[in-house]
């Protein structure tokens, strides 16, 4: 099916919006007369949009199960669970409450889901996200997060399912822990989890049960070298049946998380045919993107599931001084037994970690940032650069340098950008961001 896309044909700065149209086919050389976009630019435009069903998860045989999506709400928005704050509310920061406090963070608390006037713990305070305590990184927004083939600035995780079970875990995020997980799904939850997961809850997690003691009210595994603890004590298969607990826990989470999808930005709208949809500014902004961005930028979801160094430095508040990205992320995802290829992956045979090892030339690397729905600051793996012009700035000047052992993509090079070209390029980054999220998503429905 051919799309109309239009071509303005105005000398910049006239504002007048006229547009001859142009019929092209997906990937075809269209003729053009004057404008400025050429016919090599415009396969390359055609290439951006639209926005793609979100790809099938066969490791989650729940994920498009919309009673399972449900309960990932729920959960999504509940705080109950979670740990101690570490870091109390001091009226700026950002924090959740006085420091001791439990139940105080969601997944919600750091994570945009559709807004930037939801109270997003992830731009406050600016750089790393505050949890119950301060983390490493800068929480990502999940509106289209579904299409991302591997999860978390460094892709710690291979399914967007297994990411929930460490950040509950994360003694810095929620300081939870999967015994205590699967005792809130079954006071809770249990009519919801019984009727969507064909193993149901454990009658012994009720802790009036004759056998309650085979789930203790919490653990999980010991760190390396530490002494046995609860979560050790238990007997392996009571073990197995909350492992498998909490591997649904994160696939009812992914559940809903596949569902938060924004489409019909302005740009979506112009390579339809709609030549008013984004400015001459912004068209101007496209032209340079296409000159310097898009190699890893790349279809329509602005992004090429791959991981670059380019130099961004460990700055700001609460920043560590050293992140190798990809580099120390790797061992984690293939050691978990949650990855795609373990006993929890309902598919084993995606291929996904084959030939994956640790490797020195992943120092310094972090995966490409989708450009759609570019909401809010801050940006960058650790919130270091505070607006989309300091990113452009920073882009302009040829980025920066890795961490010791690490190689600086050789695609990152200076841009030479005028002012005017950079303040463009904002100006068509900002017509990326499509219609929000239907409210109904974004509506607290935890117990």
């Amino acid at each position: 099916m051919k799309r109309m896309i239009f071509v303005c044909l105005v000398v910049v700065g006239c504002g007048d919006d006229r547009a001859a149209p142009i019929d092209a086919a997906p990937g075809d050389a269209p003729e053009v007369d004057a404008g400025p976009l050429s016919p090599a630019e415009l396969v390359e435009i055609a290439k951006l949009s639209p926005l793609p069903a979100v790809p099938a998860d066969p490791t989650n045989a729940f994920a498009d199960d919309p009673k399972v999506a449900a309960l990932g709400q729920m959960l999504f928005f509940d705080k109950s669970y979670s740990g101690g704050l570490a870091v109390a509310d001091d009226g700026t920061n950002g924090g959740l409450g006085a420091a001791g406090n439990t139940g105080k963070v969601a997944c919600a608390s750091c994570h945009a889901a559709g807004s930037d006037a939801m109270d997003d713990q992830r731009t406050r305070p600016n750089n790393v996200s505050l949890g119950t305590n301060y983390g490493t990184r800068n929480a990502l927004g999940v509106v289209n997060s579904a299409f991302y083939k591997w999860t978390n600035w460094g892709g710690r995780f291979d399914s967007q399912w297994s990411l929930p079970l460490a950040v509950a875990e994360n003694a810095s995020i929620m300081k939870s822990t999967r015994l205590e997980i699967a005792h809130m799904l079954f006071a809770k939850y249990r009519t919801e989890y019984d009727a969507i997961f064909p193993v149901a809850l454990d009658p012994a997690l009720d802790p009036t049960a004759a056998d309650a003691a085979r789930f203790p009210p919490a653990g999980k595994p010991k760190a390396a070298a530490a002494a046995d603890g609860p979560w050790e004590l238990m007997a392996a298969g009571d073990r197995d049946i909350v492992n498998r607990i909490f591997a649904n826990y994160g696939k009812a989470m992914q559940a809903y998380l596949r569902k938060l999808v924004s489409r019909d930005a302005p740009f979506d709208r112009f390579v339809a045919g709609d030549s008013r949809a984004i400015s001459a500014a912004a068209v101007r902004g496209l032209k340079t993107f296409l000159a310097s961005c898009v190699t890893c930028h790349s279809g329509p979801r602005f992004a090429d599931d791959e991981f670059h160094a380019i130099g961004v430095p460990q700055t700001g508040p609460r920043v560590p001084a050293v992140d190798t990205g990809r580099f120390q992320d790797v061992p984690g995802l293939l050691g978990s037994p949650f990855n795609t290829n373990g006993v929890f992956s309902d598919d084993v045979t995606t291929g996904r970690l084959t030939g994956l090892a640790q490797d020195a030339s992943q120092t310094g690397q972090f995966r490409t940032k989708s450009l759609r729905n570019l909401m809010s600051g801050p940006f960058m793996h650790s919130g270091q650069l505070a607006t989309l012009e300091d990113v452009v700035a920073f882009y302009d000047a040829g980025g920066g340098t890795p961490p010791a052992g690490g190689t600086k993509d050789p695609r990152i090079q200076p841009l030479g950008l005028s002012t005017q070209a950079r303040a463009d390029l904002v100006e068509f980054l900002q017509t990326l961001s499509g219609t929000p999220v239907p409210a109904p998503l974004l509506t607290d429905t935890s117990k």
